[in-house]
């Protein structure tokens, strides 16, 4: 399992950056989605999550609900409603662009 902090970088490593105030964009072995910025139960800060690369998944900081990055589905932690994600597909530009640019 490769799981590291948020917004941590290294060799192929998962990261997390915001990208406006509600989307954060994953990067994770070439693949890129966009999902909430803030987690359905309570509003944590999902760019402060811990991503699972491998099994491409995400982590709330704050009560540690974890989500399914394809689908959104919450996977264990306080029952809530699937957080929002987005495939970004090659082709489809940059992010920023897919969602307007601004914060």
């Amino acid at each position: 399992m490769t799981a590291v902090p948020a917004g941590r970088q290294g060799s192929g490593e998962p990261v997390v950056r915001q990208v406006t105030e509600d989307l954060v964009l994953v990067e994770v072995g070439g693949r890129k989605v966009l999902a909430a910025a803030l987690c359905p139960h309570r509003g944590g800060r999902l760019k402060y999550g811990r991503v699972d690369g491998d099994r491409l998944r995400i982590t709330c900081p704050l009560h540690h609900t974890t989500f399914d990055l394809t689908s959104g589905e919450r996977l264990s932690g306080a029952a809530c409603a699937a957080l929002r994600v987005v495939d970004v597909l090659p082709g489809q530009g940059r992010p920023e662009d897919l969602v307007g640019g601004a914060s």
